[in-house]
């Protein structure tokens, strides 16, 4: 069964259907993933399309091709969800922004945005909602629809391009399924989220603003609420929400504007007097959370209770300016609240009630174990019921044995691309199940595709080769053991399956350390407290997770070696650990069950050791499944001549590989991709050293795809406020805040600036002929600028320069070097003097003659009687055109020279 590939609606090649799995995830993954071999070679782009169960799916990524004998494809097709991820969200041309609406209004704006790079975009059904406000910054558009479904507390999904967004996805399936022949499912896994976040008994904790008399620092509540201590313990927790205080939201039913600092607000329906409510210590003011001045706040200065009406003053910067100004204003029907106020009893007790229901939701979300299951559901029965679960759908799950009877929520299904066109054995259809639904933000990553397939290391015909001489030199060994102190009834055992450790020896331990030779002291042992995790005992109705208590002791004989133990009780959770000179068995005690642990060795040359004896090892065939392997030496040329995958729990993402598939671009190490797909992971370190980087964190430093910039960038609240971090990416340099001095501590001068660009070339004592020579600290070029009469100019160029510009706009005062000189004496003005004021008796001025290029201009200001202007060497043009070697200036009067090549022109000023 096959499929047809499309580039620009053209037919290309067609695929094998069968060889395809379809994986769709709750606001995430939706992808037809394929994995064959060819005898041909495929023409397979980015940009090709199918169409699949009535939706277009492309390839977003360059398909991963092996060649042997054959052509090995791995290429996925991805729906339309996938391309919002190229695009970056925008509001009127802006790409970091601050938004607040309700759910329609976000929507029409992401509409807008989309439309304007990719058209088509429409909208499916859209739930109605509270207003929100949500920054954006430089965002792609999926990783937006994903922060607003979570502001929202909504769900999104995406059928074609109509995209909807609602409380919840998906139906009610009826669907039952239950293990076992006929009822629909194969196997049922549980996976734990995270049971470290278990809460039991929840206090609560709100904001710090307008509180009631009496209460210091934050709006709490007094008690706590408890549940599921009898399961699990007392496991405490607070929840947290800074924007739970006494607050009233209201709305601007008047604004006007009195002067350039002072500002009114009406709003007709405030129910209470705010006159002589401030809370001591602070100041009241007034918060605005929607409109131009969204997210600002301003000083109260009075308020009229009879006409509703608040007075706040701007807020004025360093330079004197003022905001509010111009059009940004607050407007009629703008909401805010406000802070420094002590509410009405009405509030604080709306207050608590928040604070009660959010801490409640808390607990609820949090009292038990997060779980979520993966099911392998029974093809046949589906086909037989025609039905076909989707992401988002609800199905009814009942497990005695796992103790699961709900409704529970599909976040995720897979299954073969031919179903349910065609049934095969040994097809699966498997489904992520639970209650949790993870906000996931993608921004450019590539979706790792989920398969069910056995991993076979395939070796070279070198390694086939080493395999069989190794085998010949096994069975010379065998025949040749022996036991040379004939103590051994078989000193050669030979099985099929080898198994070592008990059923009570089979468990983890979770935060507990040991402490061998306490303080270093051999005669001392401690064990901190933590968690046993059980694998195979439990107690009914209560679990298998044991709390250990600390445990420690001194004086222990230095010629005894000890047993360590966990005495974990039969009726309760809890257990301590003990050390004795005799083992105990493990059903040794009818209240206690004893996990042996290791043995403590005696004093040996001054120190203890420590050996393990829990876990478990089995040996089957060329397999080992144990806990740790421990060696003075391991012989790692094979081991390192295939690749090596690290992680676990569905976070494979890193490996070593030995493999030379690229000669001296090789990957030896990678991390942030699967197996398949190492060559495009963020981090790579290649055979040749080469380091390949696209995300991370170096120093205050971060690293994306398209840029190297500070963890923490500060653009500031306006463009006369303080900003802060460095940029650097293909687009150019951005360098915020003069922090760095270029000058010697020893000169005693503090000149610090953002960006600093610095030459200490000497200039050649002649001008170079015919040749341009200039060295700069930085040049700052406008292309355009670069005509043909500029560049011929440049030949005449040899300077040393800090800054060189083909244009220079300044948006403030210039500020240029003056000399005076008062002495009764000629001057003779050199390369570092642009502007002189003479004074003195002796009046005659020499203008520069060394290191002068074509364009140096000089000014010059008479401070005294008659001066006479020197050419030192040219002609001055003076202004009434005519040429001399010196001319005459006034008193009082102000000239400029500007230098041709050959002579000085005189100027005005």
């Amino acid at each position: 069964m096959k499929i047809q590939v499309k580039r620009k609606a053209v037919d290309t090649v067609m695929l094998p259907l069968n060889q395809s799995t379809f994986n769709k995830k709750l606001m995430s993954d939706h992808n037809l993933a394929f994995s064959f071999a060819s005898i041909t070679k495929l023409d397979l782009r980015i940009g090709d399309t199918i169409t699949y169960k009535g939706e277009l799916l492309t390839i977003n990524q360059e398909p991963n091709l092996k060649r042997d004998h054959l052509y090995q494809y791995d290429v996925v097709f991805e729906g339309h969800r996938h391309t919002l991820s190229r695009f970056i969200l925008k509001d009127e041309g802006a790409f970091t922004f601050s938004y607040t609406g309700q759910p329609d209004d976000f929507m029409f704006m992401f509409l807008e945005c989309i439309n304007s790079v990719d058209s088509g975009w429409t909208l499916g059904e859209i739930e109605e909602s509270e207003d929100v406000t949500i920054d954006f910054d430089k965002v792609d558009c999926l990783s937006a629809l994903t922060m607003i479904a979570q502001a929202f507390e909504a769900e999104w999904d995406i059928r074609g391009k109509v995209i909807s967004l609602k409380k919840t996805i998906g139906v009610a399936k009826d669907f039952p399924v239950s293990y076992g022949m006929g009822k629909g499912l194969y196997s049922l896994t549980r996976q734990s989220i995270n049971d470290k976040v278990i809460v039991t008994r929840a206090y609560a904790v709100g904001g710090d603003k307008n509180l009631p008399e009496g209460v210091k620092g934050n709006l709490k509540l007094n008690d706590y609420l408890e549940n599921n201590v009898d399961l699990y313990g007392i496991r405490e927790g607070i929840f947290e929400d800074e924007e739970i205080y006494p607050k009233r939201t209201g709305t601007a039913t008047a604004v006007s504007q009195s002067s350039e600092e002072i500002f009114t607000l009406t709003d007709t329906s405030i129910d209470f007097n705010l006159n002589g409510l401030k809370v001591e210590g602070e100041t009241p003011k007034i918060v605005f959370k929607s409109g131009s001045l969204n997210g600002n706040e301003f000083e109260i200065t009075s308020y009229n209770h009879s006409t509703k009406t608040i007075r706040y003053k701007a807020n004025k910067d360093s330079n004197g300016n003022f905001f509010p100004f111009g059009v940004t204003v607050a407007e009629i029907g703008d909401k805010y609240t406000l802070v420094g106020i002590r509410m009405p009893q009405s509030y604080v007790d709306a207050a608590y009630a928040e604070l009660t229901a959010g801490r409640l939701k808390y607990l609820t979300g949090n009292s038990a174990p997060r779980v979520v299951y993966d099911l392998e559901l029974d093809l046949l029965e589906l086909k037989r019921r025609e039905t076909l679960p989707d992401a988002g759908d609800i199905i009814p799950v009942t497990d005695s044995e796992l103790g699961v009877n709900e409704n529970i929520r599909v976040t995720s299904v897979s299954y073969p691309g031919h179903y349910p066109d065609v049934l095969e054995n040994g097809m699966t259809f498997t489904a992520e199940v639970g209650n949790e639904v993870t906000y996931t933000l993608i921004q450019k990553i590539q979706n790792d595709v989920k398969e069910q397939k056995q991993v076979v290391t395939q070796y070279s015909k070198q390694s086939w080769e080493n395999d069989r001489r190794n085998a010949q030199a096994l069975n010379e060994f065998i025949g040749k053991v022996l036991d040379p102190d004939g103590n051994l009834a078989q000193p050669l055992q030979q099985a099929i399956v080898g198994m070592f450790g008990t059923p009570s020896m089979y468990y983890d331990l979770d935060g507990i350390s040991m402490s061998v030779n306490d303080g270093g002291n051999p005669n001392a042992f401690a064990m901190t407290a933590g968690r046993l995790i059980h694998r195979v005992f439990k107690i009914d109705g209560l679990g298998y997770i044991w709390n250990l208590d600390p445990f420690a002791v001194t004086g222990l004989n230095p010629l005894k070696s000890y047993y360590l133990a966990a005495k974990c009780s039969k009726i309760s959770l809890t257990g301590e650990w003990v050390l004795t000179e005799t083992q105990f068995p493990t059903e040794g005690d009818v209240a206690y069950w004893y996990f042996n642990f290791g043995i403590l060795s005696s004093v040996l040359e001054g120190v203890r050791s420590f050996r393990a004896t829990k876990g478990f090892t089995v040996i089957s065939g060329g397999q080992i499944e144990t806990d740790v392997i421990t060696a003075f030496m391991i012989n790692v040329q094979r081991l390192f001549a295939q690749l090596i995958t690290v992680g676990s729990d569905g976070f494979v993402n890193a490996g070593i590989s030995g493999l030379a598939d690229k000669g001296n671009e090789s990957q030896r190490f990678w991390a942030g991709a699967t197996e398949e797909n190492r060559y495009t992971a963020p981090f790579q370190v290649l055979n040749d050293g080469n380091i390949k980087s696209y995300k991370g964190e170096i120093g205050g430093f971060e690293l994306t795809p398209t840029s190297f910039q500070s963890k923490v960038i500060d653009p500031g609240g306006d463009p006369t406020s303080a900003s802060s971090g460095i940029i650097l990416s293909d687009w150019g340099v951005l360098s915020r805040n003069a922090g760095m001095s270029f000058l010697p501590s020893s000169t005693g001068l503090d000149f610090s600036a953002s960006l600093v660009g610095e030459t200490s070339v000497v200039r050649p004592i002649e001008r170079p002929f015919s040749i341009a020579d200039v060295r700069a600290g930085i040049f700052g070029i406008r292309r355009q600028d670069l005509t043909s009469h500029v560049l011929d100019q440049l030949w005449q160029a040899w300077g040393r320069y800090g800054g060189m510009f083909s244009s220079l706009k300044v948006l403030g005062a210039v500020y240029e070097p003056v000399r005076v000189d008062n002495e009764n004496a000629d001057t003779y003005m050199t390369e570092n003097d642009y502007f002189l004021v003479k004074g003195g008796s002796n009046n005659k001025v020499f203008l520069p003659s060394e290191g002068v290029e074509v364009g140096r201009t000089v000014s010059i200001k008479n401070a005294r009687g008659v001066t006479e202007i020197d050419g030192n060497g040219y002609d001055i043009y003076m202004i009434n055109n005519s040429v001399s070697r010196t001319v005459i200036l006034a008193s009082g009067i102000i000239r400029g020279y500007r230098f041709s090549g050959s002579q000085w022109i005189e100027t005005n000023g």
